[in-house]
């Protein structure tokens, strides 16, 4: 009987210290775009008319003794796959649901526990997109949630703790927000800046710089500080001056892109500035935690994507320009393709154009493209 898996049992696959092959039967180009990555994942892409073609001749591309995985769009040609792998003697299961499955699988993991203060990231593997819950007393801060509000309510409920506030850090390009929903269900206030949201159709509280959010128990201290470059008005969350929520602006290896407005070299000059800003702000000791990251190998022991600033300092080339025009000249040579569909899906979140479901799930799949890396 041929075995099928969901996408929390692929993680775990990929997790494990034997791994797993990771047989795609997408299109080259589609794979070459965006595919599976893992720890200890093998990903091969192998078209299914190519491997129907190799018959058991596979065998002497991948060795009967690994276990594999078969992955297509949705999931019914990876299962008549598995069929025919399993035929040869492998194995081997069917990742059900396919890419879609894997593009709306999440994993929450803890970054900081003590008796009054709970921080937990929310990671979207396929998309790189990562999300926050802080929490403190009997309520909550959600950050930069996606438009897959329930993993939200079920963590709140959990903890036993009830929503005060929802943020986003920035206008999302590559996944649609799910900030102004999952306010308007909890009771919470939804706040972005005001200059993100121009012309925008979608009931918000505008956030400004050095704003104090209020929640919890004690002399917690969650503030909002102004980093504009990414977009024209991006907002990092400090944490108690130990974590820095920095969204797009700052990531483990790299830099938000800030040509998505199309005014690349201008917006290059402002985030030079928020740079600047950032390095005069923070202690080295401070922990830095993205809103998005580009490959596993960024998640750390503890399971989480999270560095210290001095750690990120000493990686990152860009923070370690002094040089303006040599800053932005670096980041113009660096600036890959953009997201697709983001202005579709910038619309979408600043209630612009409604979308249902299903070409939700169609306009985010794919890979983060968001940053401007090392390389």
């Amino acid at each position: 009987m041929t075995i099928s898996i969901n996408a929390n049992q692929l993680k775990e696959r990929m997790d494990a210290e034997e791994g797993v092959v990771i047989m795609d039967l997408r299109s080259a180009l589609a794979y070459e775009k965006w595919h599976i990555e893992g720890k200890h994942a093998d990903s091969r892409n192998m078209q299914f008319l190519k491997m129907k073609e190799l018959g058991s001749a596979v065998t002497e591309t991948i060795p009967l003794d690994k276990k594999i995985v078969t992955v297509c769009e949705q999931g019914h040609l990876a299962e008549r796959a598995a069929k025919i792998l399993e035929e040869f003697g492998y194995d081997v299961a069917y990742l059900s649901g396919g890419m879609q499955a894997w593009s709306e699988f999440y994993e929450t993991v803890p970054v900081y526990i003590n008796e009054s203060v709970k921080l937990y990231q929310v990671i979207r593997h396929a998309k790189g997109c990562l999300s926050y819950l802080v929490a403190s007393g009997n309520e909550a801060v959600i950050v930069d949630p996606s438009r897959h509000i329930d993993l939200y309510q079920k963590l709140a409920k959990a903890l036993n703790v009830s929503l005060r506030h929802v943020v986003d850090t920035h206008l999302h390009a590559d996944h649609i927000s799910g900030g102004k929903v999952l306010a308007d269900v909890t009771g919470a206030n939804y706040w972005i800046a005001e200059e993100e949201m121009i012309h925008a159709r979608k009931e918000y509280t505008p956030l400004p710089d050095k704003k104090k959010l209020p929640f919890g128990q004690g002399n917690l201290e969650l503030i909002s500080v102004k980093t504009p470059g990414h977009t024209g008005a991006s907002t990092c969350l400090l944490i108690d001056d130990q974590y820095f929520l920095t969204g797009d602006t700052l990531f483990v290896n790299g830099l938000g892109r800030p040509d998505l407005k199309g005014r690349a070299k201008e917006m290059s000059e402002i985030l030079f500035q928020t740079v600047n800003k950032i390095l005069n702000l923070l202690d080295e000791d401070v922990n830095i935690l993205p809103g998005h990251f580009a490959h596993p190998s960024e998640i750390n022991e503890q399971g989480f994507i999270g560095e210290s600033f001095a750690k990120i300092k000493a990686q990152t080339e860009l923070l370690n320009v002094q040089d303006k025009e040599q800053f932005i000249s670096t980041i113009m040579e660096r600036l890959g393709d953009t997201p697709p569909n983001f202005e579709r899906i910038t619309q979408i979140n600043q209630g612009k154009r409604e979308a249902d479901p299903s070409e939700q799930t169609q306009l985010e799949i794919g890979p983060n493209l968001c940053a401007v890396g090392n390389h």
